[in-house]
């Protein structure tokens, strides 16, 4: 059963929340490969989502019949976290961050994507939801023994491929 977080926001209709999820319906299957594999803004850090790719492995989709949730390939072990979007009896995933714990105090941000809507440019950016998914490991990372450091592997504000954010527990 995976681990669900339920936020309503002001500025969304009274039926609408988001659901932060660590797996998705099978029915969900072409939409999260749409918005993993075929984002319009990816272009903006190609050069750290290669970086990521060249050092954690491409991130995959795998579908065990009754949900999907996405991992990389090798042998690195990774952690996701959906943002769903539901309204009534339909949902529909509109971000994902993919993280990993890559020393006893660190976690790091491998790739965090939103659906163009959500996107700094898009009309759903008040809501602010890439940094809603970063919070969303932040709270991982306070509860886990040991985490002192989260990174961010890329932003579009670089281009370059290092960690470009890091926040410190103390």
């Amino acid at each position: 059963m995976p681990n669900v977080l339920r936020h309503r926001s002001k500025d969304i209709a009274p039926m609408r929340e988001m659901v932060f999820t660590s797996s998705l319906p099978v029915e969900h299957h072409r939409e999260l490969e749409l918005l993993l594999f075929f984002n319009r803004r990816q272009d903006a850090v190609r050069p750290g989502i290669v970086a990521a790719i060249d050092r954690y492995g491409a991130p995959e989709i795998v579908n065990d019949g009754r949900c999907v949730r996405v991992r990389v390939a090798g042998p690195t072990e990774v952690q996701c976290l959906f943002a769903v979007e539901r309204h009534g009896s339909l949902s529909r995933p509109v971000g994902l961050v993919l993280y990993t714990r890559d020393s006893f105090e660190h976690l790091t941000i491998l790739h965090l994507v939103v659906a163009a809507a959500y996107a700094a440019d898009g009309p759903l950016a008040s809501r602010r939801l890439p940094l809603r998914l970063v919070q969303a490991v932040r709270r991982v990372a306070r509860r886990t023994s040991g985490i002192r450091h989260v990174e961010l592997m890329y932003s579009s504000g670089r281009g370059r491929g290092g960690a470009v954010a890091r926040a410190a527990f103390g």
